[in-house]
């Protein structure tokens, strides 16, 4: 009966499917040098499971261990399972804050698993890891490649914004989940894997370390008696989150696709839902109709699955005036805010920005005054600041790209100071502290080019179209008639900006302006540079439009454009095989290149910021590279290196600093 339910519900949700060859490639045999690299992509200085050996010593001796580790793992899967010591887990209880030390439901589990077996499901997870983003829709980025928590943020407040203007009531769901990952049936797991398309063998290997598991729960010295685990995604597993993100997919995608679950609509794009592993949203368009289907949808999942939701402590939030008078059945608490991903949600942008900010600079604010008596040394308080300060001040910003509140920056450069100084007059400029030591500065963290570089991170995504993130359709709606690539060059006003595109938007291109001013770019023309709709290159003055050419994909200026600057017509025809009857277009854009001031007879330059867009290949990383760009791009002439300099004239450019610092 289960099984006849399960695969009617799995058939009907329409699942994304594996091809085969993909199915074949997860298929394959496990090598000795794939082992390796998954013991070298694991966490190091982690603490070890029951057994008491960290990946470090597998490493250590790898060419004696290496090949004894494979065969048994080859051995476990033939077999079908690990040994009982293997596949164990050691559970430590940690109380959580504030909690009566008395209560059991007030302690934390935390899961150690042997090293072995963590090689074992790491290099599983490596093979299906190059697949999720096939399988699972990018409303999902929990724990998948390329896909950021900031993603749900921003489009949830691209939602907040546009909702205001509905007609219809509008709210946002957030749901509590019940200890999601402890609840996952296995049975119902392997069955969305085979509808999703994965291979038998695959799915055996998984079900390895599913065959039989134990685990010991320690409590201060003393050790339980084993006891078998009969459900759940491992916790410290490394192919648990993966696995629970597919597991997850059948309902979100039952949302999806139900007609009865009306979505939000905003500017022709449909949103259903958001999740973060199990932090889930749901954008709903008349709730009175919507919530009952909606509890319905999620108690047969449920009941598949062993998912469940805690109602009473999920959240409503209403988003406009057409929710006021919406009678919400009692279930669901009605809620003006609500805690998603760190940051407070509010149906007012403004609000949140507020909120937000001044909550995180104000405990930054106390918590430094407090440690302003602590006897360190100007390095020493630099090295909290960057370990204790940065990491909360840019989680705000990365999380929310909205212009933060007046004053905001000076008040914390102000606390800083007075931390740094122990309330004295400051000896030596931010700035110059903020430079990198071989530059003759401590690295002292540049909050606000580190916020503007959170800011730009989404034109990763407007730069390559294969991007695959939920909000990506909608700014480009909203940016329309512009293009991603064009908008950038737009002579719109602040205030026409916020008007038309909305606060993220408009922020992100006011940001980009004052970049190109601090690197001196603004002025470039470079391969990037678009031909067509682009208000810095008019023909008597409009816009280029050129059908034929945009046709043939000839869209930027390095296009036309080669190592001796612009081609001939007759090598633009060569090129991309245009008619020839576009000769007369071709002087008309010569025309106005050449009054613009762009070259004719030289090649283009790059644009330093564009150029790092284009040529990164993940977000992994970015932030940190464009922060230091920026940086470099700030520093001005210290006045000690001018000394330096004219008593030395042979002293190199690239001197570094760091070796006569005396802090």
């Amino acid at each position: 009966m289960y099984k006849d339910v399960c695969n009617n519900f799995l058939k009907d949700v329409k699942l994304s499917h594996l091809s085969n060859d993909d199915a074949i490639k997860l298929d394959q045999p496990i090598t000795l040098q794939e082992c390796e690299t998954a013991a070298r992509d694991m966490r190091k200085g982690r603490s070890p499971g029951p057994d008491g050996i960290p990946p470090e010593f597998y490493l250590t001796f790898w060419p004696q261990i290496g090949p004894l580790l494979l065969e048994m793992i080859l051995y476990s899967v033939r077999e079908g399972s690990f040994s009982r010591d293997v596949n164990s887990a050691l559970i430590s209880l940690l109380l959580k804050k504030g909690k009566d030390p008395a209560d059991c439901a007030s302690y934390r589990p935390l899961s150690l698993l042997n090293a072995d077996l963590k090689i074992y499901a790491k290099l599983l997870a490596r093979r299906l890891q190059g697949h999720m983003t096939e399988l699972v829709h990018s409303d999902q980025t929990g724990f998948i490649k390329s896909r950021l928590a900031t993603d749900n943020v921003r489009r949830l407040l691209h939602i907040i914004h546009d909702a205001q203007d509905l007609n219809s009531p509008a709210a946002v769901l957030s749901l509590d989940a019940m200890k999601a990952f402890d609840r996952l049936e296995w049975p119902f797991l392997w069955a969305v894997l085979k509808v999703m398309g994965v291979g038998l063998p695959f799915i055996n290997m998984i079900k390895v370390l599913y065959k039989n598991p134990t685990a010991v729960v320690l409590t201060g010295k003393i050790s339980s008696s084993p006891f078998a685990v009969l459900r759940g995604s491992r916790q410290g597993c490394p192919l648990s989150p993966l696995l629970f993100a597919l597991s997850l997919e059948p309902l979100a995608q039952a949302i999806r696709g139900s007609p009865t679950i009306s979505p939000i609509s905003i500017r022709g794009t449909y949103h259903h839902v958001s999740l973060y592993a199990d932090d889930i949203l749901l954008y709903i368009n008349n709730p009175v109709q919507c919530i009952p289907h909606i509890l319905s949808t999620f108690d047969l999942y449920g009941k598949l699955s062993g998912f469940k939701i805690n109602w009473q402590k999920s959240a409503l939030l209403p988003l406009n005036q057409a929710m006021c008078n919406t009678p919400i059945p009692a279930s669901i608490p009605v809620t003006n805010n609500f805690t998603y991903l760190g940051i407070d949600i509010y149906s007012s942008i403004q609000t949140i920005i507020k909120n937000n900010f001044s909550k995180t600079l104000n405990k930054v604010v106390a918590d430094l005054d407090r440690w302003s008596n602590l006897p360190n040394s100007l390095r020493g308080r630099v090295a909290i600041i960057k370990m204790n300060i940065l990491p909360r001040i840019n989680f705000v910003s990365s999380m929310l790209p909205l212009p933060p509140p007046p004053k905001y920056w000076g008040k914390l450069h102000s606390a800083i100071s007075k931390f740094l100084w122990h309330g004295k007059r400051p000896r030596i400029k931010l700035t110059t502290m903020q430079r990198e030591r071989q530059a003759g500065g401590l690295s002292l963290p540049n909050f606000k080019f580190y916020e503007w570089a959170f800011t730009l991170r989404p034109l990763l995504s407007w730069f390559h179209p294969d991007a695959q993130v939920s909000w990506r359709t909608l700014e480009e709606r909203m940016i329309a008639p512009y293009s991603f690539t064009n908008i950038l060059y737009a002579k719109i006003s602040p205030h026409q900006c916020r008007l038309k595109f909305g606060p993220m938007i408009s922020y992100l291109l006011l940001v980009w302006r004052r970049v190109e001013k601090l690197a001196g770019c603004f002025s470039i023309w470079d391969p990037h540079f678009p031909i067509f709709n682009n208000e810095r290159l008019l023909i008597g003055g409009c816009h280029i439009r050129f059908p034929d050419w945009e046709k043939k994909n000839i869209c930027t200026l390095g296009d036309i454009y080669g190592e001796a600057g612009l081609l001939t017509f007759q090598n633009i025809c060569i090129k991309h095989g245009i008619p020839r009857t576009s000769f007369f277009f071709y002087l008309q854009l010569r025309s106005t290149l050449k009054s613009n001031g762009a070259p004719l007879q030289a090649p283009l330059t790059s644009h330093p910021i564009r150029k790092l867009f284009y040529s990164v290949g993940s977000t992994r990383g970015f932030v940190s590279r464009l922060y230091w760009l920026l940086l470099r791009y700030a520093y001005r002439p210290l006045a000690l290196d001018t000394v330096w300099r004219r008593d030395v004239p042979d002293l190199s450019p690239a001197f570094d600093w760091d070796k006569v610092s005396f802090f």
